[in-house]
């Protein structure tokens, strides 16, 4: 079942437990009826597996994710579905006559990553873990699925044996491979970051999505401060947010962003994301494409230096060699007007100073400050251009987690 969403998965875990478990049980209770005298057994007889692969086989096979049952001692997979075996590319009587542990079918690369996942399970410092991996199959191909693997207990509360619930989910993968290929060529990259998370083990996923602190890592320092400001209000709210700021990437290059996110919590995994994508603007800031005159990139160089000062646009097009009426035709058929480009470098500013004010400031001092001098027309503009009021941007917030 490709897409299977993490709430059938846990039903269909609890109920294969569930079987698995009332089967060893009672299994246990007739041996033990047979054999009064006899110490209980810690691995259970080949005879008595038998009977576990009797379970209602049908409804195993008909979920469409699979599932298997291994040993504490080895890890060797003693039961195993159509769709794990589809999956493994193994049927299940090759799996068992050949002794094959889940790990000798999990891609090298990833075995140590599982194997000590799987050591914290034994160990009881996690009550489960899920994590997404390759496995290799028997004709030598690849397949990417997400495992959940959870303990099944005796009645002393002992590991017994282990179920795993697995996904196929290779085709995801291949899409998503395909979706960064086309969003590095646009400069689009989309994000998932784990921003809260309530009561969760650490280390108890291999696939969490990035946290916030490693996206603010590659922010310039100064934007980090207005960005984050952002993000705590966002959070709070649990709302949306556009921002633009700078990055500096692995190499030492500085790119501009415009980020579109929302904060979204997730009830099935207790905890909150910051999700959305960003677009490299980089270009848009520097004047736009290569074939942009160069009058109108001084043009734009000027406004961002001079950005707290009078701006006339005939005196600009004086200063730089062109005629207003062809600073007003690029600027229309690129469409928005020199004024709102302004205006919008100007919102930019302001928003920064009230996401970190000086000590005394206003709203409308800097409003005043960044060119506007009707405060109630600059609320208004801010609302539209933020999601926000001004005054609820230089609202103090708590500081993010």
């Amino acid at each position: 079942m490709h897409g299977c969403p993490a709430s059938e998965i846990r039903r269909s875990l609890g109920i294969v437990l569930a079987c698995v478990e009332s089967n060893f049980q009672r299994l246990r209770a007739l041996n033990c009826a047979a054999n009064p005298g006899a110490p209980p057994s810690h691995s259970m007889p080949e005879k008595d597996l038998a009977e576990i692969i009797q379970m209602p086989r049908v409804f195993l096979d008909s979920l469409g994710i699979g599932i298997s049952v291994t040993d504490v001692e080895e890890g060797r997979i003693r039961f195993a579905n159509a769709e794990y075996c589809r999956i493994v590319g193994y049927t299940f009587d090759q799996l068992r006559t050949d002794r094959i542990c889940f790990l000798e079918l999990t891609h090298p690369d990833d075995r140590e990553r599982n194997r000590l996942q799987h050591a914290r399970l034994l160990a009881g410092e996690i009550d489960l873990y899920q994590i997404d991996e390759r496995y290799l199959r028997k004709d030598g191909s690849l397949v990417w699925a997400r495992v959940t693997a959870s303990p099944i207990r005796d009645v002393a509360g002992s590991i017994r044996w282990y179920c795993a619930v697995v996904e196929d989910i290779t085709e995801k993968k291949i899409l998503e491979g395909q979706l960064a290929a086309a969003e590095k060529l646009a400069g689009l990259e989309t994000f998932n970051l784990v921003v809260e998370a309530e009561g969760r083990s650490p280390g108890a996923s291999m696939s969490s999505p990035p946290s916030l602190a490693d996206m603010m890592r590659h922010v310039h320092p100064d934007d980090r401060d207005a960005l984050e400001k952002v993000l705590r209000r966002a959070i709070v709210k649990r709302t949306g947010y556009t921002q633009e700021y700078r990055i500096v990437t692995d190499s030492g290059a500085i790119r501009w962003v415009r980020a579109i996110g929302t904060c979204v919590y997730s009830p099935s995994e207790a905890c909150t994301h910051l999700v959305g994508s960003t677009i490299d603007i980089t270009e848009t800031r520097a004047g736009g494409e290569a074939n942009t005159p160069e009058p109108i990139r001084k043009i734009l160089d000027h406004i961002e230096k001079h950005w707290n000062q009078k701006i006339s646009i005939e005196q600009l097009a004086a200063q730089y060699g062109i005629s207003p009426r062809a600073v007003y035709q690029y600027f229309s058929a690129h469409g928005a007007s020199l004024g709102e480009k302004i205006k919008q470098n100007r919102m930019q500013h302001a928003r920064r100073m009230l996401c970190n004010p000086d000590p005394g400031e206003t709203v409308t001092s800097i409003a005043l400050k960044c060119g506007f001098n009707n405060p109630g027309h600059f609320a208004k503009e801010y609302r539209k251009m933020f999601g926000e009021t001004p005054s609820e941007t230089l609202r103090p917030l708590p500081p993010l987690q």
